[in-house]
């Protein structure tokens, strides 16, 4: 009878908080967002809608088509507004706004007990970390470090030469109406991107050469708190089980609930495995195991100082004293956003110039102006391209269409008095965001929104769409948040494209072939599956 009773209760408690509590929220609305529509009822009672969208990998586009169905404010979260409207940008994320509108908590529930310049939310934290971390991914001190970038790509241009001449197809077969057929035999670039890209960062960061490129596998190690080693199959498959995991439970941005989330994963084996749990903490134990390898390993020579040299002393030599948690945060942030990003945006530039064979020629024609196409050297140089106009543009084209980070970074406004987004009022509490997809295609600031277009980016005849895509671009965030990692990207992906473009042809492998997107935090591509070869020079 007393038990029948404890479970009676407890099951009045938990109505009243999963039914009732949403319910008269809703219909007290604090916020005064009832007058916004939502995708679903689920959207507007709960965070439900936006944990199935997320855990689903379908987040950003889901967004977008109910920007298409609803407008340009739409609310996906009992407290979450997202705009499609250019003003909202600096609106939300630029100088100005910084005070008034700050990192949301949802942030709080990805972190761990020491913060990366990513979720760090305090301002004085995050200042004191961007300081150093800034000098870290100077553009100067990226140039500085190309024959790092050179070397990597070097491993990778012999594979690809490996597999061009143990092809079966020493050209593309074509049938005797002149329709291209599939080849024997095609090269899958999202996987070697992820591996270049996961290679040059640790490089870079850390002096260690993962060799994944050379390999042609992403096996590696993880080492537990209480030191015992073990292999990883496969880091990308991991790391992606593991963000799913953790953004898709963040979305609980209520500390307990995500807590209580995070307990009830963690009951068995099998839950751990199937939720992602497991993949997570493999990826927080490779970390562990990188960076004490790292340390153990020493400072390195004073001329050819890595990435966490320069995070771990001043410029003057001086030892920081930074705890090892936040020296794991600085490293988690590093192999995750320093490879995941630059390796989407590679798929995706490549992917639109195979798709657009005018494109790739017209940009092929660029770089042979600047290194003949007989030109013993492999590897474009940096300074030969660095100011190529039409590279920068189709780079940038693909990464407006298919933003690197798709994830709409939330921001909670703490001002008393509230905030105006795009000439609306939204109260203290309230969490607004920009979906890059959607901003990034909106057709009042593009025509042709959704067409690869990269002389757009050139077009001087038309300074509005010009001045658009400088204002509203945020493939890299704006303002006091900006990515500090872009140079290190761009100049990876412009020297790695035109070396690709110079050096083979390529075909899709069959007519109008996609490249799924894999809608994580990241914008992380499927498979792109294509036909090689090295080109013939006349």
């Amino acid at each position: 009878m007393y038990s029948t009773a404890i479970y009676g209760a407890a099951a009045v408690v938990l109505v009243a908080i999963c039914v009732l509590r949403p319910v008269a929220l809703y219909l007290l609305d604090p916020l005064d967002l009832r007058k916004y529509p939502s995708p679903s009822i689920l959207a507007a009672l709960s965070s439900l809608w936006l944990m199935r969208e997320t855990y689903y990998r379908r987040r950003s586009r889901a967004i977008h088509e109910a920007h298409r169905r609803l407008g340009p404010v739409i609310r996906v979260a009992p407290n979450q507004l997202i705009f499609n409207e250019p003003q909202a940008v600096p609106d939300i994320y630029g100088h100005v706004a910084a005070r008034k509108i700050v990192k949301d908590v949802f942030y709080d529930s990805m972190a761990g007990a020491h913060r990366s310049l990513v979720t760090a939310r305090d301002h004085e934290e995050h200042g004191r970390k961007r300081r150093y971390l800034s000098n870290v991914f100077a553009l100067r001190t990226i140039v500085e470090m190309e024959p790092v970038i050179r070397n990597n790509i070097g491993h990778l241009l012999r594979k690809m030469d490996e597999f061009c001449e143990q092809a079966c197809d020493s050209a593309f077969e074509t049938t005797k109406g002149g329709v291209e057929t599939k080849s024997t035999r095609v090269l899958d670039m999202r996987n070697w991107f992820n591996y270049f890209t996961l290679d040059v960062i640790a490089d870079m960061a850390f002096g260690i050469s993962m060799g994944f490129v050379e390999t042609g596998s992403d096996q590696c190690y993880g080492e537990t708190k209480e030191g015992t080693k073990y292999a990883i199959p496969s880091f990308v498959p991991m790391l992606h089980k593991g963000i799913r995991y953790s953004l898709t439970l963040a979305q609980l941005v209520d500390v307990g609930h995500n807590k209580l989330a995070k307990s009830v994963t963690s009951c068995s084996r099998w839950l751990r495995k199937v939720t992602g749990m497991a993949a997570a903490v493999d990826y927080e134990n490779f970390c562990r195991n990188h960076l004490k390898k790292r340390l153990a390993a020493g400072a390195p020579d004073r001329r050819c100082r890595d990435f966490m040299d320069r995070v771990i002393r001043d410029r003057e030599g001086v030892d920081r004293k930074l705890p090892f948690g936040e020296l794991m945060a600085d490293t988690s942030n590093m192999m995750n956003a320093g490879s995941e990003t630059t390796a989407a945006a590679l798929c995706s530039t490549l992917w639109f110039l195979v798709s657009n064979p005018s494109c790739f020629q017209k940009l092929r024609a660029e770089i042979d102006e600047r290194i003949r196409p007989d030109d013993p050297e492999s590897i474009v140089p940096y300074d030969r391209i660095r100011d190529a106009r039409y590279l920068r543009a189709c780079i940038d084209e693909a990464m407006r269409l298919r933003p690197p980070i798709g994830y709409a970074l939330q921001r909670l406004v703490v001002d008393p008095s509230g905030a105006t987004i795009a000439g609306r009022h939204v109260r203290q509490g309230t969490v607004v965001a920009v979906s890059p997809v959607t901003i990034q295609r909106n057709e009042t600031l593009y025509p042709e929104p959704d067409r690869y277009n990269p002389d757009r980016w050139l077009d001087e005849s038309n300074p509005q769409q010009i001045s658009a895509l400088k204002t509203f671009d945020i493939v890299f965030s704006q303002g006091p948040r900006a990515c500090i990692g872009r140079h290190l990207a761009i100049v990876e992906m412009q020297i790695l494209i035109s070396s690709l473009v110079r050096r083979y042809d390529f075909r899709l492998c069959e007519d109008g072939q996609d490249l799924k997107t894999l809608d994580l935090f990241n914008a992380n591509p499927g498979p792109l599956p294509l036909q090689v070869r090295r080109r013939e020079l006349k």
